[in-house]
């Protein structure tokens, strides 16, 4: 009986020996398998380390919400040589723009102050009581500055309102006046006799009519506007028109 209970554990043993080598070849074997797949194909050494991971692949992704704050200055990883290719002309440009001017289309910036065609002087004249504006004819946009006393209309060079941008229906001298009498700021119109009419608010001018703001006058071809500054609700002082002193022209 011991014999024969030898003889089984002994063949016990044997399987049990049996099965482990069994499945040691099937791990092995699986353990190949699945190397080959990650490797390309190519059987992993079990006895090499793993390959370490790149820093790249474990860095945290950037947050969008702190782009907002991220300094222009600094460019942003893997970023840095397409922005400052893409920012190099329009910088360029923006560094040559003036703070006041404009950019014409071929890149030029025009300063307002410096490139700006010249204008001429301006005139100033102290004391104004009105002024006359040409608002139809030759002259249109034309404007000539009143004075207390009389101011002659015509086209000579030594009339106070001197029309002479083409209409020749209008005489060199003292075709018309306009008068404006301190004593009692009012303004008056007269004519001077000649053959052509003068005509205020379409209606010809036979003696002195007054004249107020607003008005039209009418010689030849050219409409005048009279603007009026001076009137009873405002005048200059009482010495307005004595003197030289009074009028200063630049």
């Amino acid at each position: 009986m011991k014999f024969i209970r030898d003889l089984i554990s002994k063949n016990r043993i044997e399987n049990d020996q049996d099965l482990m080598q069994n499945v040691d070849s099937l791990e092995q074997s699986y353990r190949d398998t699945i190397g080959s797949i990650t490797n390309g194909g190519e059987t992993a050494d079990p006895a090499q380390p793993a390959p370490a991971v790149a820093a790249a692949d474990t860095a945290p992704p950037v947050n969008i919400w702190d782009l907002d704050y991220h300094d222009a200055s600094t460019p942003l990883p893997d970023q840095a040589a397409p922005v400052a290719a893409a920012r190099t002309p329009a910088r360029a440009r923006r560094t040559k723009t003036r703070l006041l001017g404009f950019e014409k289309s071929n890149g030029d910036v025009v300063d307002l102050f410096n490139d700006a065609p010249k204008a001429p002087t301006a005139q100033r004249v102290r004391f104004p009581v009105g002024w006359i504006v040409v608002i139809e004819g030759p002259g249109r946009g034309e404007s000539f500055t009143l004075l207390a006393g009389m101011s002659q209309i015509g086209r000579g060079e030594d009339q106070a309102i001197q029309l002479d941008f083409g209409d020749t229906t209008i005489s060199r001298n003292n075709h018309a006046a306009i008068v404006y009498d301190p004593e009692t700021m009012s303004f008056l119109l007269g004519h001077g006799g000649k053959a052509n009419i003068v005509r205020l608010n379409d209606k010809p001018v036979i003696t002195n009519e007054n004249l107020n703001n607003g008005d039209i006058i009418r010689i030849g071809e050219t409409k005048l506007r009279f603007v009026a500054l001076c009137d009873d609700s405002f005048n200059w002082s009482e010495d307005t028109g004595k003197g030289d002193d009074d009028v200063a022209i630049a």
